[in-house]
């Protein structure tokens, strides 16, 4: 409630929206999610780039919330009012993964790499959702090696290759890539996919120890409770 009445406090001005958007992630901690859109909502005069960042944060709430369906609703209203928004178009393709329209996911990004061939996030999640149902193979690694050109140093997309390539059977680069994602960031489902592209290859000491240390961490990450158990002995 300090913290609330805080960010009411702020007038508008250059730091205002900042302002809302902090006071809405306080309102849907201690009230709603629907408490903090309606505030949200109720902001006007915004710039295209401000209506952007609004939507997102509204969409975040609803995700935190569980409520992926109305997080995906909402996304795809937002497209169809600002449909060149490539921020917007991907996070409409992220929305519809989590609600199981794999199919339209797909159309988005596909759309979005035809609108932004420099956009690295949706070669990389396109390529890692092929490697993550173990289809298309070839192609999520022609993807994802497209992506890592583009941004060379995200250890998200070198978690992507390395799964691609643990999919495709070869363990040594896929230890390599993951190892190395790993080593910029200890992100829990990344410890889940190197542990797993360990065990395989026959270092499952180490794995159970990658596994160990980020269950410490995050004991509570889905993905990577599940790989620990179905690999505990």
């Amino acid at each position: 409630v300090g913290a609330l009445s805080w960010y009411d406090k702020i007038q508008p001005g250059q730091f205002y929206l900042d302002g809302r958007i902090a006071a809405a992630n306080v309102i849907a901690r201690t009230k709603s999610a629907d408490a903090a859109i309606t505030m949200l909502d109720d902001i006007n005069d915004l710039t295209i780039e401000q209506q952007i960042l609004v939507i997102q944060t509204e969409a975040n709430l609803l995700s935190q919330a569980k409520r992926h369906q109305d997080a995906f609703e909402l996304m795809q209203k937002a497209v169809n009012n600002l449909p060149n928004s490539a921020e917007l178009v991907y996070d409409y393709a992220m929305t519809a993964e989590r609600v199981g329209k794999l199919e339209i996911m797909e159309e988005e990004l596909y759309k979005l790499i035809k609108m932004r061939p420099d956009y690295a996030a949706a070669y990389n999640a396109l390529g890692y959702s092929y490697a993550d149902r173990n289809i298309k193979l070839v192609e999520a690694k022609t993807l994802v090696e497209t992506a890592l050109k583009l941004s060379p140093d995200d250890h998200y997309i070198m978690d992507s290759l390395g799964w691609v390539y643990f999919r495709l059977g070869d363990l040594p680069n896929a230890v390599e890539y993951l190892r190395k994602a790993y080593q910029i960031q200890a992100d829990p489902e990344i410890a889940a996919h190197l542990g797993e592209a360990l065990w395989k290859h026959g270092q499952q000491e180490e794995a159970k120890l990658i596994w160990e240390q980020a269950l410490k961490a995050h004991p509570e990450n889905d993905v990577l409770v599940a790989t620990a158990k179905k690999f505990k002995s």
